[in-house]
């Protein structure tokens, strides 16, 4: 029986990321993250208010360079705080929980919920139960998503690195959740139903999982200028039908 791992995605910035390894992740930590997210998502909220009025009152030029500061920003929170909040909150089919390390949590509703959270006027509901596709196509235009089926996981790897650092959501043949790409550092984010961990995650790309398993991808990468000018002006998106 394999133990129990998680990758814990810290310091995302600009131009580096470092992924640590941490393992076994006990109750108590889960506990303490999970009391941390509140204060976490407030402080959010307070920067959101700010950059939405410097942006208002910024020339073009300088709102291009704000909101790649904003990307950034919104990727680190991500990877450094929210995600591991969710780590070891455990996974089911009908798991709709709305706070990390409380009750369940299904795939669908991992992504929803952790991009709600952010910032992004969404039903969490709603969104949770489209198909991966239907979710990714929600925020990201069709043109700018990647299909494929039967696809080699090499070519998934080269595809990935070629679209260049980010943050992606990936749907597979009966899952979804995201991918975190910093140079040749590929890691899946997601709520697993594998066993034996059947929780959030966050492992490598190419190991036993969903995705490498998968023959049907469909791959969207997140925060585009509209997307960010979504979140700053809190514009309520509509799930795609």
């Amino acid at each position: 029986m394999r133990h129990l791992f998680y990758l814990s995605l810290i310091c995302f910035f600009t131009n580096a990321v470092s992924i640590a390894l941490q393992s076994n992740i006990s109750q108590e930590d889960i506990t303490l993250k999970g009391n941390q997210y509140t204060e976490r998502l407030g402080k959010l909220e307070d920067y959101h208010s700010k950059q939405l009025k410097i942006y208002k009152t910024s020339s073009p030029k300088e709102q291009k360079k704000l909101l790649a500061k904003i990307r950034v920003k919104l990727e680190k929170e991500l990877t450094q705080y929210i995600f591991p909040a969710w780590y070891g909150t455990p996974w089911d089919f009908n798991g709709t929980s709305n706070r990390p390390g409380k009750g369940k949590i299904a795939c669908g509703y991992f992504v929803s919920t952790t991009l709600k959270h952010i910032g992004f006027k969404i039903d969490r509901y709603k969104l949770a139960q489209q198909p991966s596709q239907r979710i990714i196509t929600t925020f990201v235009k069709r043109s700018d998503i990647d299909i494929s089926s039967c696809r080699p996981l090499s070519g998934v790897k080269k595809k990935l690195e070629e679209t260049g650092d980010g943050i992606y959501i990936i749907g597979l043949d009966t899952h979804v959740g995201f991918v975190a790409v910093k140079g040749k550092s590929i890691t899946f984010i997601h709520s697993s139903y594998y066993r034996p961990d059947r929780c959030v995650v966050a492992e490598s790309y190419n190991s036993k999982n969903p995705l490498s398993d998968s023959k049907y991808r469909v791959v969207g990468k997140l925060f585009h200028d509209e997307m960010l000018i979504n979140w700053l002006s809190e514009k309520p998106y509509k799930v795609t039908q």
